[in-house]
């Protein structure tokens, strides 16, 4: 007789594919108040763009009710019948119209908050980093995205911080050649002097800044 064969071991279980789509892709979903940054200016410029909207569509329904009374009041002189069946026919369109601009106002809200969030960011920025300015921290700016607005005005701020930085770094490199000069026991004479003229021809320009 045959020996008997040994039993297979089992196969192992497929690995679950990773979607291209995985958790690490995906990116963050955008919720309502993530728009609003500056809920004050935002408020306040949707504010004007549905006021405007709201008085050209009141604007609109005057002249199409207008002329829909004159219309019925003149079909109403020859046909009264069809003068019935059109003021029917006319109220259904005043309510598809109304229908319509309400949707064009709510979609016009959407919008307003969208387009004035690319403001709000940036301005929200723009005025962070003259904050950091002024409390002497000169961390370059995070650059805006592409669809913002007032990219002109923070690239300028970022320019502003950068020769800031700039001009520091100079500064610190020459006082620290000064401080170390003047620390030198073996300095010589000559170069103690040139190290304090150092100092005191920066503290002249940042004296001229300041009075600039």
């Amino acid at each position: 007789m045959e020996p008997a064969s040994a039993p297979r071991p089992p196969a192992p279980e497929p690995e679950p594919a990773v979607s291209a789509g995985s958790a690490t892709d995906r990116k963050p979903k955008r919720k309502i108040r993530n728009y609003l940054l500056d809920t004050g200016m935002q408020l306040k410029l949707t504010s004007y763009l549905l006021a405007f909207a709201v008085l050209l569509s009141l604007g609109l329904g005057w002249h199409l009710w207008t002329a829909y009374r004159e219309t019925s009041a003149v079909v109403a002189l020859g046909a009264p019948e069809v003068a019935s069946a059109l003021a029917s026919e006319d109220r259904w369109r005043i309510v598809q119209i109304s229908i319509i601009l309400a949707g064009v106002l709510v979609c016009l809200l959407a919008a307003s908050v969208v387009i004035t969030h690319r403001i709000a960011g940036p301005a929200f920025v723009i005025r962070r980093t003259c904050a950091q300015v002024s409390e002497g921290n000169l961390a370059r700016p995070r650059p805006l995205r592409n669809h913002d607005l007032l990219v002109d005005l923070a690239d300028t701020v970022a320019t502003m911080v950068d020769a800031l930085r700039d001009r520091e770094a100079v500064d610190r490199e020459a006082m620290a050649r000064a401080a170390a000069t003047l620390r030198d026991p073996d300095a010589a004479p000559e170069a103690r002097a040139a190290a304090a003229a150092e100092l005191e021809r920066l503290a002249a320009e940042k004296e001229a800044r300041l009075r600039a």
